[in-house]
């Protein structure tokens, strides 16, 4: 029962519309019409019994009046006064019983019976009837004229003959009026009876609807009542729910606002977003004016796409929020004083619907800064556990004396390039001469670190090298743009001091057992007498070898190198040959080599070839030829190169040979491509060849065909022996 038992509470809006409208037209047709209805026959009524009270005293005054005149002909007195009331009190009945009688009168008197007719209509007949009967007797009296007596002096006044004509008349009147207008006042008050009853009954019906009316109304008094009331709780709910909503907007910590279809943000907000944003004038912000500022025109733009395709229907909402531009967006934020503030939000979008279709967008945007941070730290860590693995495996793979070989030369250089840095210069040719030594010690660091396959030093190396060529691009230098160096080099010296105490932990750990001494000596020789056979030496060709395959899967190309007499190389060349056979691989396999494809095109192996030979020459000294069967040097391309760089001018590169064409490729910064890489493109590697070669006293030359091979000749003279070398000799 309590179910199904009608409640107004449950109507809807709608509903209440047609309740209030229903109960209004029924307050109308049950009581306003009936009422001015039932009103103005009351007022009709009552001009009518009004107009029958003032006609029931005109047959008293015809009747008075008769008797008036006859005794004023009795009395031989004067009648005209009184055939002059006659006259005007028969004319007003006549016209009032006319009145009464007429069809434009007759709503005044209401419908009786059965029939419908009106009340003075039904007592019509009778009424018209008796007074035409007294209308003809008095006629003859008020169609006297003349004088009813005449004078005598034997009989005095008497009548004469129309005076008894008019006398017979009057007595004939009199008479008649005792019949005829009785049955006229009886008519009269017979229809003023009745309109009085009409009038009761009217009344009792008005009566009775205004009862209904007063509980119409109180009904709708009580209706508005509860309405007022329901309006009331609705707003107290409203207000009570948006002091909710404002308490969540205040206390919540992420930024949440809403986009209509114009990308315009709504007047409610979290206070949250004036912090994140650093701003108060949000609402009613354009979208693209909140992120203007903030984010780069591209990451702007492409949001601005994407808030407009949520708009819609035909979008996949959860589709297209895989690709939200705006997912941990940096933003930069001013802080007064034309500093930034760096920060990571991330924005997440939400269709809002209402009956099915996309109202607006509500976006919520928190700071995940902290996360963004964390996560770089944790992805740091990574990449530094990873690089220490990396770092102790490269070890494992590389022979301990090579390694230890290479270890003491990188702190040879380290201490080099701290001793250049903290070498005082004012002019700018000293510093760019301390930029070019610089690149020189990084880039054989570099070289040799790429050759044993130590990509940790290698990368911290290249980034070095990145510095210094940002400080050569510059127009002018000074003593303060070499001091952030300080820091790069910081880094790269403890990572290579980390690797030493590795180096020095694993050689501890795997340090043989006294006993087994012999036997490992043994197989440690044997192990590097195979080497040998295969690549020329121990520690060099291994180098070499794997540095060419590193480079040639980065490129997609196929390299084998064959090196022949390194095991020859002097004690006091060692670190010369190396640098500069770890550069000249490197430059054959980057410019030199093609890639298989062009290479079997042009008839050749798809494996390209690189010859390493070290050998003594009769003459005195020794000879290093590094050569590629690779697709030559192009001196034509060599001086284009050197246009567009700035080395020579369009005359001088008319006037060169292809000999001092070659000769460019040595020059500090020189380089044929376009972008370089880690591996090539700096101009750096041949200029430390011939730096190299200068400082020892030697030549560097270069020969080459086209298609068919670059060849590196460097001759060394005979080491000079020093004191304390010819004591130990």
């Amino acid at each position: 029962m309590g179910a199904s038992r009608f409640s107004i509470a449950r109507l809807s809006p709608n509903n209440l519309i047609v309740l209030v409208v229903i109960l209004g037209v029924s307050f109308v047709a049950t009581v306003i019409v009936p009422g001015i209805e039932l009103a103005g026959g009351l007022v009709e009524s009552s001009a009518a019994l009004k107009l029958v009270a003032e006609q029931q005293r005109y047959p008293t005054m015809i009747r008075a009046t008769l008797e008036t005149l006859r005794e004023r002909l009795n009395n031989r007195g004067y009648i005209q006064e009184s055939l002059d009331q006659l006259a005007d009190a028969t004319k007003k009945l006549d016209a009032a019983l006319s009145n009464m009688a007429a069809p434009r009168t007759a709503s005044w008197f209401g419908a009786g019976g059965d029939t419908g007719e009106s009340i003075a209509g039904k007592h019509a007949r009778a009424l018209l009837e008796a007074w035409d009967r007294e209308r003809a007797a008095l006629n003859l009296v008020l169609n006297f004229h003349g004088v009813p007596y005449s004078d005598s002096e034997t009989a005095g006044t008497a009548l004469n003959d129309s005076g008894r004509q008019l006398e017979h008349d009057v007595t004939a009147a009199i008479r008649t009026s005792r019949h005829a207008l009785g049955a006229v006042d009886d008519q009269l008050a017979t229809i003023g009876s009745e309109l009085q009853a009409g009038n009761a009954q009217s009344a009792r019906h008005l009566r009775m609807i205004m009862m209904v009316g007063l509980l119409i109304a109180a009904g709708l008094v009580l209706l508005a009542v509860w309405l007022l009331r329901a309006r009331l709780r609705q707003d107290a709910n409203l207000k009570e729910a948006r002091q909710q909503t404002l308490d969540i907007l205040r206390t919540v910590k992420d930024g949440l606002f809403l986009l209509d279809e114009n990308l315009i943000i709504g007047a409610a907000y979290s206070s949250a977003l004036e912090t994140l944003f650093q701003r108060k004038d949000i609402a009613g912000l354009h979208f693209e004016a909140l992120l203007r500022d903030i984010v780069s025109a591209k990451t702007l733009a492409t949001a601005l796409k994407f808030v407009k395709v949520l708009w819609s229907e035909r979008t996949n909402e959860k589709l297209v929020k895989s690709i939200n531009p705006l997912g941990e967006v940096e933003v930069h934020l001013g802080t007064g004083g034309g500093k930034f503030d760096t920060r990571y939000l991330d924005f997440q979008f939400h269709r809002v619907r209402v009956d099915g279709k996309i109202a607006s967008v509500l976006v919520s945007v928190s700071d995940v800064s902290s996360r963004v941070e964390l996560a770089r730290e944790l992805q740091h860590s990574q990449q530094q556990a990873q690089a220490q693995v990396d770092t102790l495996l490269g070890i494992l793979h590389i022979d301990p004396a090579h390694l230890a070989s290479f270890l003491s030369d990188s702190n040879a250089a380290m201490k080099m390039i701290n001793a250049v840095l903290k070498e005082p210069a004012r002019e700018e040719s000293m510093f760019r001469k301390k930029l070019d030594t610089l690149f020189r010690q990084a880039h054989s660091v570099k070289g040799e670190a790429a050759a044993l396959g130590l990509s940790s030093i290698e990368s911290r190396a290249h980034s070095f090298e990145e510095d210094l060529k940002a400080l050569k691009e510059k127009p002018e230098l000074s003593g303060n743009d070499f001091l952030p160096l300080v820091i790069k080099l910081d880094d790269l010296l403890t990572h290579l001091q980390s690797v030493g105490e590795l180096v020095s932990r694993l050689a501890k750990l795997q340090a043989p057992r006294p006993d087994s001494a012999r036997e490992t000596h043994t197989q440690g020789a044997a192990h590097r007498q195979a080497v040998a056979s295969t690549v020329g030496d121990s520690g060099l060709g291994a180098s070499l070898q794997q540095l060419a395959e590193r480079i040639a899967g980065e490129n997609d190309k196929e390299v084998r190198v064959q090196c022949r007499g390194l095991e020859l190389v002097p004690e006091d060349y060692r670190r010369l040959i190396k640098d500069v056979a770890i550069q000249a691989v490197r430059n054959a396999v980057v410019h030199g080599i093609e890639a298989p494809a062009a290479r079997t095109s042009a008839g050749k192996r798809s494996q390209g070839v690189v010859r390493v030979e070290f050998k003594s020459i009769e003459e005195g000294g020794y000879k290093l030829v590094i050569e590629d069967d690779g697709q030559g040097l192009a001196t034509e391309r060599i001086k284009e190169a050197a246009l567009q760089r700035g080395f020579i001018t369009q005359e001088q590169a008319a006037a060169l040979d292809a000999k001092q064409t070659l000769s460019l490729l040595f020059q500090p910064g020189f380089s044929t491509m376009e972008n370089p890489t880690k591996d090539a493109g700096r101009g750096v590697g041949m200029n430390l060849m011939a730096e190299l070669m200068r400082q020892a006293g030697g030549r560097v030359g270069v020969a080459t065909a086209a298609g068919r091979f670059t060849r590196v000749t460097l001759t060394l003279p005979t080491p000079r022996k020093t004191a304390d070398d010819t004591v130990a000799a």
